[in-house]
Order: structure tokens, then C-alpha cells, then sequence
């Protein structure tokens, strides 16, 4: 009995105290599963051309970026994901802030810019990873997401459908609201429980990465991969940026490039990542590491002869973001966000119900107590 007080104590506790950053990040989350499709939706002014016969060479699409920028860097590049799409330069500032450039895929046109906080995945991204607030805001996530976990715990141990798993999940429709207000509860708390729990467990490994690295290293005794540079060869420059494409695409005949981040600094890396569409989710994100200077390949991360902790260590994002079951696991994701608001309502009318009856309890006695008292 002492055990399922403390269960119920905490569960509520941390559901009044926690439960408006959990629908925050629940809702945010739900956005982001289809922020591409939003986006597109929003700015096709942006992100959307007419096909035509042949697209411009990623070389030149940096070469107009960087003209149209001057006094940033380029960051990363997507690609076209289909022929109407628009290339998307992301450049860095010296302080580490994003502008995104659009460029026409066909004629080399610029379309417009953004900071990229102002694009809709940009948006999302610092509510619900930062709370608008940074570091500070992202480890206050990660804390949020073990308060969760102990709310699936306590929420386990609260729930009364072990015994008779047909009234643990039953909802009395015809009872009086109170009871469908609790049936709700506690059904959709249960049902919901372990893919919410999932979520929360990976995005605490995201936000304490440090130690969760670590910890991956240490456990499977997997190797950590080294720092990955370029060799500085005196009197070379750089590789054009169309011929290290074309490297990658030799290494990985049966990979798209989907992004690709040029090095910023002399010795820095020219990285490319891949999709392998036949592939799982697990094996369909290589991401090369390539020499600048000779276009070797260093290293191929992401593929299928990553070490166990290599593997584990990419694992969280694939499980948090739900990508690794197509349309059916995006749409479950997005609806798995909106749990939170259902049980932070349903929540708080049995907490304020349950304080109203103590109240109301405490009120009756100390009534009969000073009927008793009376000579």
C-alpha cells in the first residue's frame, strides 16, 4: 500500500509540474514528423520549380550561394529530392548561426533567405529540442524525459488492469463523465506507455550524448572511430566539389546523395551523406568521410560494417523520430505526440477531483469532531 501511495504521488507531482513542457515537446514532435511536407506546403515559393531538362552542378549551386552570401560559409547542402524541388544552402556565420539560401535547381536563380530559426523545421527544432532557451532549455528536455519515464513506471504500477486486462483498457462510455475521464486515463496511458517511453528514453540519450557515448564505448568494448582529417598537400587546393561527389557515388554505386557538407577549414573533412532507398532504416543512411585534397575515402559511417556501438549510437534518432516503418510509423509518431495533452487534461481533472474529495473529507471530520466535542 505504502508503494502504490509513493507511485501515486510521484505520478501526479511530476504530471502538474512537468506536464505543460511534455505537451510542448509531445505537439512540437508531432509537427516535426511531417515538417518537410509543411514546409513545402508554406514556401513553395521557395522550395518548389518547374522541372526542366538538366539541373546545375552542386559546384555552382555553392559558387551562387557563396556570391549571394559573401561573409558566410557553406554548411551543408540538400539536394533535390525530386525535379521540382529547389537546392537548400545552409550557410554558417562566424558565430554559428544558420542562413538558409535557396537556388533554383535548373537555372541558378536565387530564390530567396532565411534564417533558418525562421524556417519551419528551424522553428520546431529550438521549441522542442531547446524550449527557446539554449542549452539550458535542451537539458531541461533531457530532464523532462526522465520525469516521463518514471511517470510510465509509476503509471505501470497505478494501473488496475493487471489481474483482468479487459477492464484495465475498458472505457464505460455510459458512466458518469468522472469515470470515462479515468477510463481514458488509464487506457490511453497504458497503451501508449512503451512507444512514449521509447521516445523519451533516445531523446535523453541525444540530449547527455557525452555520457551516453561513453557509456555505449564502454559496455559493447566497441572501438571509438578517430578524428578523421585531410592531408594538407603544400601548393594543392581543393578538389572541386562536382569530382567528390562523384567519389562518393563510386564508393556507393547503389546510394543518392542526399546532403553534403564541404570542409570549412584546411584540414576539415568533406563530408557526404547518402540514402540507399532498398535498404532499412538501420543500413540506409551511410555518411562518408572523404580526404579534400584526394578525394579518399576515410571513412563510411552509418553502413553495414559499423561496429555494435557505432550501430547503437545510431539508433536513437532513427527510434525517436519514427523513420524506420515508412507512412505507418510517421502517422503513429505524429499521433504518439498528442498523448501527452490528452493525459495532462484527463490528468488534472482526477488530481483537482482527488484534492476537492481530501478537502472535502478533512471538512467532514473536523464538522463531526466539533459536533462531538459539543457538552
Amino acid at each position: 500500500m505504502k508503494l502504490r501511495r509513493l507511485a501515486l504521488r510521484l505520478h501526479g507531482s511530476i504530471g502538474i509540474i512537468a506536464g505543460i513542457l511534455l505537451v510542448v515537446i509531445g505537439l512540437t514532435g508531432s509537427l516535426l514528423v511531417f515538417s518537410h511536407e509543411i514546409d513545402h506546403l508554406v514556401h513553395p515559393q521557395l522550395l518548389q520549380v518547374v522541372s526542366q531538362a538538366e539541373q546545375i552542378s552542386p559546384q555552382r549551386v555553392v559558387d551562387i550561394a557563396q556570391a549571394f552570401q559573401p561573409s558566410l560559409k557553406p554548411h551543408r547542402i540538400t539536394m533535390p529530392r525530386s525535379p521540382n524541388e529547389t537546392y537548400t544552402v545552409m550557410m554558417i556565420s562566424p558565430n554559428d548561426e544558420y542562413t538558409d539560401v535557396y537556388v533554383n535547381s535548373y537555372d541558378g536563380a536565387v530564390l530567396g533567405s532565411r534564417p533558418w530559426k525562421q524556417t519551419v523545421v528551424g522553428w520546431l527544432i529550438d521549441l522542442h529540442v531547446h524550449l527557446f532557451a539554449g542549452d539550458w532549455g535542451m537539458n531541461l528536455v533531457g530532464i523532462c524525459g526522465g520525469g516521463f519515464l518514471v511517470m510510465g513506471i509509476t503509471g505501470l504500477l497505478l494501473w488496475n488492469g493487471w489481474k483482468q486486462l479487459r477492464f484495465g483498457f475498458k472505457i464505460r462510455w455510459q458512466a458518469p463523465w468522472q469515470l470515462v475521464n479515468y477510463d481514458l486515463h488509464k487506457a490511453l496511458g497504458v497503451a501508449s506507455v512503451a512507444l512514449l517511453c521509447l521516445i523519451a528514453l533516445t531523446g535523453m540519450a541525444m540530449v547527455f550524448w557525452t555520457p551516453f557515448e561513453t557509456a555505449v564505448y564502454s559496455l559493447t568494448k566497441s572501438p571509438k572511430p578517430p578524428e578523421f582529417v585531410s592531408k594538407m598537400i603544400p601548393g594543392t587546393t581543393p578538389m572541386d566539389i562536382n569530382q567528390l561527389l562523384r567519389k562518393a557515388e563510386a564508393t556507393l554505386p547503389e546510394g543518392k546523395i542526399f546532403k553534403f557538407f564541404p570542409a570549412k577549414t584546411p584540414d576539415a573533412t568533406f563530408n557526404v551523406w547518402m540514402e540507399v532507398l532498398h535498404e532499412h532504416e538501420f543500413n540506409k543512411n551511410p555518411y562518408l568521410r572523404l580526404d579534400q585534397y584526394s578525394g579518399e575515402v576515410l571513412h563510411v559511417s552509418g553502413w553495414k560494417n559499423d561496429s555494435l556501438g557505432d550501430r547503437l549510437l545510431s539508433a536513437p534518432y532513427i527510434l525517436h523520430v519514427g523513420n524506420y516503418g515508412g507512412w505507418l510509423t510517421r502517422i503513429l509518431y505524429c499521433l504518439i505526440g498528442l498523448v501527452p495533452l490528452v493525459l495532462l487534461i484527463t490528468g488534472f481533472v482526477l488530481w483537482n477531483r482527488r484534492r476537492w474529495l481530501s478537502a472535502h473529507r478533512k471538512d467532514a471530520i473536523q464538522h463531526s469532531q466539533r459536533i462531538t466535542a459539543k457538552p
